[in-house]
């Protein structure tokens, strides 16, 4: 085990192409590349459009990083891999809130965010990476931020498992999801490392997943002790899955939290369980004053059930996924509409209902895709009406003319 020291040259390199970066960011950086006109060799002109293309990605994604004109920003497709800044600081406080400040592991560290944002909440961190590069960046970034409770290690994440023992207790986990070939992989024992064949060494961890991971899969293969799975997306898109793993607390069912964190960064929080989902009896109705529609954290979960039974929503139809209720309710985790009519999907009907020709169309448990349907009905994307292409309860093709509600 080694503790990493400074790289003067490499470093010296990159923050000299750190600098002409930002000199450089108002200009298209291939129009750049191409004329070179600093005469830089082929090395610096790399590590210039490598920090260029970076800055650009963190921009919006880790804001506070990119405000500090000294952080170096690893490869672009490091800062493509990494947490935004808000996932980052929600795994940050749901690891506190399960497994206290005690000292801790980020056995994965590569650019080093989650570890900077479990810094924040813990007492220490070792950070764990085997990329000697990677790794000197990471060190160089947590000295400019001032984080002086982060130890930057330069190993391997198995070998510093085994050899931890009682020494630290709480890990996180961020496997590396790409293969030899460089293709994207998702599978538990595809990724790197195979959290399956190292778990038994680990008390406690958090483990971060990719979005096309089967969650019930998952837990089955994780054992009893994942007490939590999180679903987090950023903008109805979902980032990623965790799940929580305490040896000690072995639950009769894992909680399955949704978390969607809206543009002004605010979450929508749902919470169940999959045997509540399974219990859940819920009522079928057809399209009421108001439609309600999940998002994507409550579909990639399936709690297609919950949702209905506690916000008091009936579906449409079994396999269809839209809500309706006569009244508006508050804080749901997902859209709410105003349904102004309910057509059949006729376009002489649907158009005469629409005083615009633009409309934002989306689909559930329909045949036709949204462009299809766009396609066959001559209208344009957006303006303030919304079509839900659907079926309902009794197996009719409808097509549900809406706009937002006001808390939407």
């Amino acid at each position: 085990m080694k503790l990493i020291s400074s790289t003067p040259t490499m470093l010296e390199k990159l923050q000299q192409a750190n600098q002409i970066a930002q000199q450089i960011q108002e200009t298209e950086i291939q129009r750049y590349v191409l004329k070179n006109p600093q005469k830089l060799d082929a090395e610096m002109l790399r590590l210039v459009a490598d920090q260029w293309l970076a800055r650009n990605k963190a921009k919006h994604k880790l804001p506070f990083w990119h405000a500090n004109q000294n952080v170096i920003f690893p490869p672009p497709l490091s800062v493509e891999q990494a947490s935004s800044e808000i996932t980052a600081n929600y795994k940050a406080q749901i690891f506190a809130r399960n497994f206290g400040n005690a000292p801790c592991a980020d056995l994965t560290g590569g650019m080093g965010l989650d570890t900077w944002a479990l810094s924040k909440v813990t007492d220490s961190v070792k950070y764990i990476e085997q990329n000697s590069n990677l790794a000197a960046v990471a060190k160089y970034n947590f000295e400019v931020l001032e984080k002086q409770n982060i130890k930057v290690l330069n190993e391997n994440s198995v070998l510093f498992a085994q050899s931890a023992n009682k020494a630290i207790r709480n890990f996180y986990i961020d496997p590396h999801r790409r293969d030899d070939a460089k293709n994207k992989v998702f599978k538990i024992e595809d990724c790197e490392p195979n959290l399956l064949s190292i778990k038994h060494l680990l008390e406690n961890y958090m483990v971060k997943f990719s979005p096309m991971l089967d969650i019930k899969l998952a837990v089955e293969q994780l054992g009893k002790s994942i007490t939590e799975v999180h679903i987090v997306a950023l903008e109805n898109e979902v980032k990623e899955l965790l799940f929580i793993s305490q040896k000690a607390k072995i639950e009769s069912k894992t909680s399955i939290h949704c978390v969607n964190f809206l543009p002004n960064s605010q979450p929508q929080l749902f919470t169940f369980d999959y045997k509540g989902e399974e219990n859940s009896i819920i009522k079928y109705s057809q399209p009421s004053t108001y439609i309600y529609e999940p998002n994507a954290t409550i579909l990639k979960a399936g709690a297609f059930k919950s949702i209905a039974a506690q916000f008091g929503l009936a579906k449409l139809a079994p396999n269809s996924h839209l809500y309706t209720a006569d009244s508006l309710v508050e804080n749901f985790a997902g859209r709410s509409f105003v349904c102004e009519t309910v057509c059949k999907f006729d376009k002489k009907e649907i158009l005469s209902k629409l005083p615009t020709p633009k409309a934002n169309i989306s689909t559930r448990n329909f045949p036709l895709k949204p462009e299809e349907i766009k396609k066959k009905l001559g209208l344009q994307d957006g303006g303030e009406y919304y079509l839900f292409a659907t079926e309902n309860m009794d197996k009719q093709k409808i097509v549900l003319v809406c706009r937002k509600s006001i808390q939407a």
